[in-house]
């Protein structure tokens, strides 16, 4: 199995130790094909990527493609911000961001409501029936209201309904990470996104660059429940198309 491309990767504009040309590098030397550029979002209280950076970033990955030949997409790893499923991302934020991801971090910025709603009582790791629901009709609002290419690292910092997400992810096109660094996911998780058709994306989650491309635990995962690999949507075929101006 060959990886097509990896489409969630870390840079210095967050809390990654390289330049976006440092990952494009080693992804090339590992053939790839396609790279995203997926920093924290914009919210993010330590290591959230600066909207004025943004600029500078295309014009980066303009540069790193002419010199690898690769597809390099500018994207955000954006942070859930409320139960009502807003993230911290705004829609004028879309016309620039080519991959959307979403995944659950703590220090986000937020009001004093959702701290004490959603993320103090996952951050003690409280995974009552009611919790759990609350996080999992968070992620479907979230679903609803933004074109989200991918759920990273689900169950990682909070706990959701992986049987109430599987339909809709399925439906809006979503896929769902087996992360190649903390999978979250259990074997019976990853299995019922099996038998619901939902798509599933093997990713680095680098924050190095000599780890872009990096994922054989998700591979074995693949190959030890005999995943389809039709479900895998980075195995040798491209995730996403590029845009051109």
């Amino acid at each position: 199995m060959l990886l097509y491309g990896d489409y969630h990767t870390h840079t210095i504009y967050s809390h990654g130790v390289g330049d976006i040309i440092d990952n494009a590098r080693i992804a090339k030397q590992k053939g790839l094909k396609q790279l995203a550029i997926t920093d924290h979002g914009f919210d993010h209280k330590l290591f959230g990527v600066d909207r004025n950076k943004i600029p500078e970033m295309k014009k980066k990955i303009e540069m790193a493609e002419k010199e690898t030949g690769l597809d390099i997409f500018l994207g955000v790893e954006a942070n859930f911000k409320s139960l009502d499923g807003t993230i911290d991302v705004l829609q004028e934020d879309l016309q620039y961001l080519e991959i959307l991801n979403l995944g659950f971090h703590r220090f986000v910025k937020t009001d004093l409501s959702n701290k004490f709603s959603l993320f103090y009582p996952n951050i003690m790791h409280i995974k009552t029936k009611s919790q759990i629901k609350k996080n999992t009709n968070m992620v479907l609002k979230a679903l609803d209201k933004y074109p989200i290419n991918t759920l990273v690292h689900l169950n990682y910092g909070f706990q959701v309904d992986i049987n109430a997400i599987a339909p809709v992810a399925l439906q809006r096109g979503t896929a769902i990470e087996i992360n190649g660094k903390k999978n979250c996911l259990s074997d019976k998780e990853i299995l019922i996104l099996a038998e619901k058709g939902v798509k599933m994306i093997l990713n680095s989650d680098a924050h190095i660059p000599e780890k872009v491309g990096e994922v054989n635990l998700s591979l074995n995962i693949v190959e030890r429940l005999n995943l389809p690999h039709e479900l895998i949507v980075n195995l040798d075929k491209n995730f996403l198309e590029k845009k051109r101006n």
